[in-house]
């Protein structure tokens, strides 16, 4: 059989079934048992409203176009020996905004892409979020990379104990 061929009622779309819980009540299978339709619940698809895979932020735009939006951000690094700071645009796209406020996830995602893509050894990445600058990403310091003289101090973690 040829896909042209084949109608609507031969395994289309058309024709599936609805999930329980989505068809209204007036429209429901009469021989469907009530306690069926009780039993299933769905949660909200990506594109309802109710959706939120996080927060998102009020970040200080560049641009905002209607396919993606821009958000200011400074990344601090060292080269040729010396501590430099160079604005970057993180490109954000808009199916990972709300409006002109971009997710947490997806604003980290474009600072990492710059981060990786530094001509020298990245340091700290802000972006001006709420009004004020704050830290995206930052380097562990050593001693190698520490140019203010001092000793960096070692990474702390929690002792086990055994109880």
């Amino acid at each position: 059989m040829d896909k042209n061929t084949m109608g609507a009622s031969l395994g289309s779309a058309m024709n599936a079934p609805l999930p329980t819980s989505l068809v209204e009540p007036a429209h429901r299978p009469s021989n469907l048992p009530a306690h069926l339709s009780a039993q299933v619940h769905f949660a909200p698809a990506p594109a309802a409203k109710a959706f939120k895979p996080s927060h998102c932020v009020s970040a200080e735009l560049l641009l905002s176009t209607p396919l993606t939006v821009v958000v200011r951000a400074k990344l601090d690094f060292v080269m040729d020996g010396q501590v430099r700071e160079d604005e970057v645009a993180l490109v954000i796209s808009r199916n990972r905004c709300e409006g002109d406020h971009p997710y947490w996830p997806a604003l980290l995602s474009a600072a990492q892409e710059h981060w990786h893509r530094c001509r020298g050894q990245a340091r700290r990445m802000t972006a001006c979020v709420d009004g004020e600058w704050q830290t995206l990403l930052a380097a562990q310091p050593t001693a190698a990379n520490d140019l203010d003289g001092g000793l960096a101090a070692p990474v702390q973690r929690p002792a086990y104990v055994q109880h």
